[in-house]
């Protein structure tokens, strides 16, 4: 059994950053992200417990498009400062949703990440991708930056996961 738990709801509009701090503590070891829109979202980077976003090169990850227009394609980085690929990510016009897990965020523990997305756009394809991703920075970590590619709008909620064994 589990239980879910609202910390947070963060809704935007026409901005490419979205911060949403003060959301991880020692509460909970997993997190439920929820994220709709419109506009072309990206990457996800973490923000520590004083605030910073972290831009260290000690993030990784991989992701598995899936898209109905063409072939699937694959993403891997290693080492990178851009953050994790997490969010929808389209290079048209369109609406999407996004569902991430994180692992240990407010730990001295790496911080680890899946997600997958939908990408409903007006102008390209319809998308669906898988990503997985892990933050090699053992800091107790706050809260989530969304970086866009370009301006967004949309709501962002955060939810604690309690797993009961």
């Amino acid at each position: 059994m589990s239980n879910l738990r609202l910390i947070n709801e963060t809704t935007y509009s026409s901005v490419s950053t979205v911060n949403v701090t003060d959301v991880f503590s020692s509460d909970f070891d997993i997190y439920k992200i929820t994220c709709n829109g419109d506009g072309q979202y990206g990457l996800l980077k973490f923000i520590n417990s004083t605030g910073s976003v972290m831009s260290d090169a000690t993030y990784n990850t991989a992701r598995l498009n899936l898209k109905l227009n063409t072939t699937a394609s694959e993403t891997k980085i290693v080492g990178t400062d851009v953050g994790i690929y997490a969010f929808t990510e389209s290079s048209g016009t369109g609406t999407g949703g996004n569902v991430l897990y994180i692992f240990n965020p407010n730990s001295s523990n790496y911080t680890f990440v899946i997600a997958q997305t939908v990408d409903i756009n007006n102008t390209v394809a319809f998308r669906i991708a898988k990503t997985i991703g892990v933050h090699k920075n053992a800091s107790s970590m706050s809260g989530f930056q969304l970086n866009a590619l370009a301006s967004v709008s949309g709501t962002i909620r955060t939810y604690g996961l309690r797993v009961d064994s």
